[in-house]
This record gives structure tokens, C-alpha cells and sequence, in this order.
């Protein structure tokens, strides 16, 4: 992780926090993800956050993110109860997406950090376009967008959007050793 970046994360008032199925176990082995979500968990730390993940494979429940910041709404490998399934039930995840929407109408006019990690286009309209609008609204906050291959940020977020292409898995690790 850059200066630049680590700098973002510890003067941010507020984290939001996207986790994209580039942070999955079809890339990474379970070692990997647990010292991602380690690492990840280090960085959080004491501030407010909330975090957004695509993924399924239930690992984050497993890490020592807190489990009330967290909302997975494609759904947990575990139940059976996934986006991709013909039966899928949404309504187990609404509690928490609405805690979700109440915390993020408070990262208005605060410093608010905004880090996407391994998020592509699988369900763009979960976490990376509104990120893309939370940030571009919120005049205070700055965008880290990490992907291998999509790490584009809009024009329109200017100096408030860094993209950095890595796997963010590997970016997180290497970073986080302070």
C-alpha cells in the first residue's frame, strides 16, 4: 500500500469498504483471504466502517471484521441461500443493507474513505456505481479503486479517485505491515 493511501485511511473520519470476488476463493486460497481480512480488520480499526462484500464464501463472517459493519448481499455459501440460485431470498440480508443505508447517510460532509478491493462489473449496481456516487457527492471523500484489471475511476471524481491496479489481496498484504 502507497504513503498516499495509508494517509487517506488514517485521516478518513469514516471507511466504506467494497469487496469484490477478485478477494474470493476462486483466486486466493483460504490462508490468503483469512491474513487479507486480518489485515483489512487492522486497518479498520477504530474508526467507523461498514463493509459490502460480493462474495458468498462466507469468509468474512470467519474473520475478525465485526459482523454487525458487514452486509453480503449476493448471499452465504453456507445456507445455500445465493444470488446466483433460482429460489434466492432476499430478505434475509435487508436488516442489515438498511443499517447499511442509515450509516452511509451519515459519511455526508466527512471525511469518508472509500475502498474498493477486487470489485468488477459481476453486480455493478451493489457496490461500484453507488461507491462511484457516494464518493462523487460527497465532496470530502476519496476513492481507491484496486483491481487487476479494473481500476478505472470516472473522470468526474478528478484528484478524489486512485486507481491502483494490483490484486488487491496481494496490495493489502503488502501494505499493511506498517
Amino acid at each position: 500500500m502507497t504513503e498516499e493511501i495509508r494517509k487517506i485511511l488514517d485521516e478518513a473520519e469514516m471507511i466504506l469498504v467494497g469487496i469484490g470476488t477478485e478477494c474470493g476463493l476462486s483466486r486466493h486460497s483460504r490462508e490468503e483471504l483469512a491474513d487479507f481480512y486480518g489485515e483489512l480488520a487492522g486497518i479498520l480499526q477504530g474508526k467507523p466502517y461498514f463493509v459490502v462484500t460480493l462474495n458468498t464464501d462466507d469468509l468474512i463472517w470467519d474473520s475478525p471484521l465485526e459482523e454487525e459493519q458487514a452486509v453480503a448481499p449476493c448471499g452465504s455459501d453456507r445456507t445455500g441461500n445465493v444470488v446466483s440460485n433460482e429460489n434466492y431470498d432476499e430478505s434475509w440480508y435487508l436488516p442489515k443493507w438498511q443499517s447499511y443505508t442509515k450509516w452511509i447517510q451519515n459519511t455526508l460532509h466527512r471525511r469518508l474513505a472509500v475502498l474498493e478491493l477486487g470489485v468488477g462489473m459481476e453486480y455493478p449496481g451493489v457496490i461500484r456505481w453507488p461507491f462511484e456516487k457516494t464518493a462523487y457527492f460527497n465532496k470530502k471523500a476519496v476513492l481507491v479503486r484496486v483491481h487487476s484489471r479494473l481500476f478505472q475511476i470516472p473522470a468526474e471524481l478528478g484528484e478524489r479517485g486512485i486507481p491502483v491496479e494490483a490484486d488487491p489481496v496481494e496490495f493489502l498484504g503488502k501494505g499493511a505491515d506498517r
